[in-house]
């Protein structure tokens, strides 16, 4: 515990902006006041007293590369902390939620969703919800989200909510960092065939914006190019859990599904691989994959280490 919550209090209290800015989300609008549009009284504050206005911390809008024609227009609640988690973050997690939602259901009729709406050219909307929960304290759980997993929330309306927590957020920077250290390499994040962006106008297979679907995800893509070499490029699966043969098995079966026209190979990162106690358990599982000519162009990475190559 406390490797993430590190690499969190690294990037220091204006935390989220930054990390906001190192996934492509560039100059989102922050500090927004949205009117409460809600009758009766219903929103309330942490004291039970109705409110008659909404503060979001950051709003970001961009179209979506994993669907054709969508605007998603992200809410994105900030609570990031200097004391570690507490030991039972549910009352605490689900104010949080309450008050996210509060602010989707108040954005979808705001005159601030009408301004954003004419800026672009869109054939359908999603309104995403992302809460930040973070601190920088070591002896912090990392992971909240297996703590809060079976906590019940009373209604989610108006779209998505994605949770970040130390152990979400620590991975994405770890894995930025490592990528950002090979000089020789361009990368950016790789947006697979989803069945629903395959119109060949608007398609595209990589980009500089992390899609909100990735935030929590267990599984990162990103496409690398030699900068040398355009010809030359990689398919990169970076994983939050650590290495295991069963795990390395599926990564693989993923990255022969996904890559296209990815000439140099494909790596698969971890956060804990270690080339003298994993190498034997990479080779015969490769050997038990039935594909020789693929999985020789596997490689393995440990992504906490800027010296591991492929």
């Amino acid at each position: 515990m406390g490797e993430w919550s590190k690499k969190i209090g690294e990037y220091g209290e204006d935390v989220v902006e930054k990390f906001l800015s190192t996934i492509g989300w560039i100059d989102p609008a922050k500090g927004i006041q949205i009117n409460c549009l809600k009758k009766n009284n219903e929103h309330l504050n942490e004291r039970g007293q109705a409110v008659h206005t909404h503060g979001v911390d950051f709003l970001y809008s961009y179209m979506s590369p994993l669907v054709d024609g969508q605007l998603n227009n992200v809410i994105i609640s900030s609570k990031y902390k200097t004391e570690k988690y507490p030991n039972s973050p549910t009352k605490l997690f689900k104010w949080f939620m309450t008050d996210l939602i509060n602010q989707m259901e108040c954005f979808d009729l705001s005159y601030n969703k009408e301004e954003i709406l004419s800026s672009f050219q869109f054939s359908s909307i999603n309104d995403v919800g992302v809460l930040f929960w973070l601190n920088n304290q070591a002896d912090s759980n990392d992971d909240l989200l297996s703590k809060i997993a079976t906590a019940r929330i009373e209604k989610i309306n108006h779209g998505s909510i994605y949770i970040v927590d130390n152990k979400h957020a620590g991975f994405i920077l770890a894995v930025l960092r490592y990528l950002k250290a090979k000089n020789e390499y361009r990368y950016n994040f790789y947006y697979p065939s989803t069945g629903r962006n395959i119109n060949p106008l608007t398609r595209k297979d990589t980009g500089a914006i992390m899609p909100v679907e990735y935030l929590n995800s267990s599984i990162i893509p990103f496409k690398l190019v030699k900068t040398d070499n355009e010809k030359e490029s990689y398919l990169m699966l970076a994983s939050i859990d650590c290495f295991d043969k069963d795990t390395f098995m599926r990564l693989m079966g993923l990255a022969k599904d996904i890559s296209t026209n990815l000439s140099g190979g494909i790596i698969i990162g971890f956060p804990d691989y270690n080339d003298l106690l994993h190498d034997t358990i990479v080779r015969q599982t490769k050997q038990g994959f039935n594909d020789s000519e693929f999985t020789k162009i596997v490689s393995v990475i440990n992504f906490t280490d800027p010296l591991s190559v492929f």
